[in-house]
């Protein structure tokens, strides 16, 4: 052994997946919200129009999602999924210098661009992030989530300086170009289990000890760990459950958050103050998703849900009635400060109540669920805009969907506590 322990290959799988992730959420949502304005210009588009592209594309990630999960669970699967994906994404943004029509627009950015985010930071934090890491999954997936944070913290300001330098058609064939530099290597890297290389979760060194009948808590750990197949999963009411509370956020994600640029430059504030705002809200989401994954690993996941949607939810209120930037960036670190929580809790609930072993067929098989209503948000937000001339309404509705996934995740209790109490129930009789 040499002078330095050696760190757990885990831990640069959520460095992986890091970049990965702030490279897509930065240029699929964030970037397309700065897209906007200067597209919209040269080609005629209206806003809903641009903005059904990321709905195509979010609906077919979901709809290809169910395929490619259980691959996921595969020895080889994810390195290869993520190899494709980053060569695609690229691409697929490169062509995108030469579109000049709609349907052009929906095929590269649409559905090529799903192909490509197939294999993006989400499939690593959802699916071989929680089979590396068991005790130490919260702070993990922590970690690992800030990389979506990382896109506004960074491409939003980057890419209005690259339309600014060299126009939006070189701008998106830059990224593209970067994307392949950046993930090919990055994807090389991905293993699926710690067991493929001789190693533990967690980076232990020793067989877990055995867990009690009756004292498994909601910590998960190796001991206790349950795993269900996706058949099992689609059998418990807190699969159902779970995606019913994702999906009534869901408007929250994509549709809410691609539309801030264009809705700050409609109430008066200037290209770079919604950029810099932008910004802000990527450094407090940055930084709060550390405190709940720590949070995560020591309180039930779905308390800790419940409290983030109803915070997330009533900071809207600050951005629909907007007056000045004080209240802008009231809003932003408020909203990024809990808003950053639900994107690592969500993986995480998934991961503790479903255990490890068929992580990747179980979001599979949930992504086509959840993904409606975020591949509808971004047009449905728009088109709202484009009937009324005013995000209100579609605002009121993100906040409300918040308030209904507190509600109903509430009810989603871990499937093997309710698997005990039936034992328990069976042998009373």
């Amino acid at each position: 052994m040499g002078m330095f322990p050696r760190v757990f290959y885990g831990w640069n799988l959520v460095g992986v997946s890091l970049v990965s992730g702030a490279f897509n959420a930065g240029v699929a949502m964030w970037g397309l919200g700065v897209f906007a304005s200067s597209m919209e210009m040269e080609l005629g588009w209206s806003r809903s129009a641009l903005f059904l592209g990321l709905t195509i594309r979010t609906g077919m990630t979901g709809l290809f999602s169910p395929i490619v999960g259980p691959w996921r669970d595969t020895k080889s699967g994810p390195r290869a999924l993520m190899l494709f994906g980053a060569v695609i994404l690229g691409l697929s943004l490169m062509a995108l210098k030469w579109v000049d029509s709609l349907w052009q627009f929906y095929l590269f950015f649409g559905v090529i661009g799903a192909l490509g985010s197939l294999g993006a930071g989400g499939m690593l934090t959802q699916t071989i992030l929680p089979k590396w890491f068991i005790r130490r999954r919260g702070i993990a997936l922590g970690i690992a989530s800030t990389g979506g944070a990382m896109g506004p913290l960074f491409f939003p300001i980057s890419i209005f300086a690259l339309i600014s330098l060299l126009g939006w058609r070189d701008a998106w064939f830059t990224l593209g170009a970067l994307a392949i530099v950046v993930l090919v290597p990055l994807a090389l890297t991905v293993r699926t289990n710690p067991e493929d290389i001789g190693l533990l979760p967690d980076g232990d060194t020793e067989p877990a000890a055995p867990v009690p009948s009756g004292t498994a808590g909601s910590r998960p750990s190796r001991a206790s760990e349950v795993s269900l197949t996706g058949r099992q999963a689609l059998r418990t009411t807190s699969f159902w459950l779970i995606i019913l509370a994702f999906g009534l956020g869901g408007l929250g994600q994509q549709g809410f958050q691609s539309n801030w640029v264009p809705y700050m430059e409609g109430v008066g504030f200037e290209s770079s103050t919604a950029a810099l705002a932008i910004t802000v809200y990527g450094i407090f989401s940055v930084s709060a998703r550390l405190w709940w994954g720590i949070l995560a690993d020591r309180y039930q996941v779905r308390y800790l849900l419940v409290i983030q949607s109803i915070m997330t939810g009533t900071s809207v209120l600050l951005l629909i009635y907007v007056m000045g930037p004080f209240m802008l960036f009231a809003f932003v670190v408020i909203f990024g400060a809990t808003m950053g929580g639900g994107f690592m809790m969500r993986p995480l609930i998934v991961a503790n109540y479903f255990g490890r072993a068929h992580i990747g067929a179980i979001t599979g098989y949930m992504r086509p669920f959840q993904g409606v209503t975020t591949a509808i948000g971004p047009v449905v937000v728009a088109l709202v805009y484009d009937t009324l001339g005013s995000y209100f309404w579609s605002f009121v509705a993100v906040m409300v969907g918040y308030g209904f996934t507190a509600a109903v995740i509430i009810l989603a209790k871990p499937p093997r506590q309710q698997m005990e109490r039936q034992q328990e129930t069976v042998s009373a009789t």
